[in-house]
């Protein structure tokens, strides 16, 4: 079962048909095509990052008068590194840009995830700032015993 985290724009007309679902974990088109991936996702900074890490890694293996195995383990190291933080960088960019991650779904696939998401948000009953202030103030720091 994979984990997804939902992400909506408040300011959005129809916040749940413009959700954002991102999986939990390592992002294998990253690990493949990191470049690739992170122009494709407006990663600016990530990609600007990843030529930066290959030049220092060029650097290290001429340095080091390595060979192509040298080169390959570095390039794979990088690309391994970057597969594991590449969905949290667009978590972080979601965030920056006023996203807000609403719930996280365990599912089989994503369009399983995101159909559990729209039923589950459908049925849910709606919250009013009122109704969780008045619970806050009622709330008297105490965990009831069973």
């Amino acid at each position: 079962m994979k984990v997804y985290t939902v992400h909506i724009h408040p300011g959005h007309a129809d916040p749940l048909e413009d959700a954002v679902l991102i999986r939990e974990g390592f992002n294998f088109w990253a690990f493949i095509l990191s470049g690739l991936w992170a122009l494709y996702h407006r990663q600016w900074l990530a990609f600007v990052g990843l030529l930066v890490v290959s030049v220092l890694c060029n650097i290290a293996v001429d340095l080091a008068n390595g060979g192509p195995e040298m080169d390959f383990l570095l390039a794979l190291a990088t690309g391994i590194g970057f597969g594991l933080i590449a969905n949290d960088l667009r978590r972080h960019k979601l965030a920056r840009q006023g996203w807000k991650m609403v719930d996280i779904i365990a599912s089989p696939n994503e369009t399983g995830a995101l159909h559990r998401f729209i039923s589950k948000a459908a049925s849910a009953p709606k919250i009013t700032p009122g109704a969780v202030s008045s619970y806050h103030s009622s709330y008297n720091g105490s965990i009831p015993t069973l």
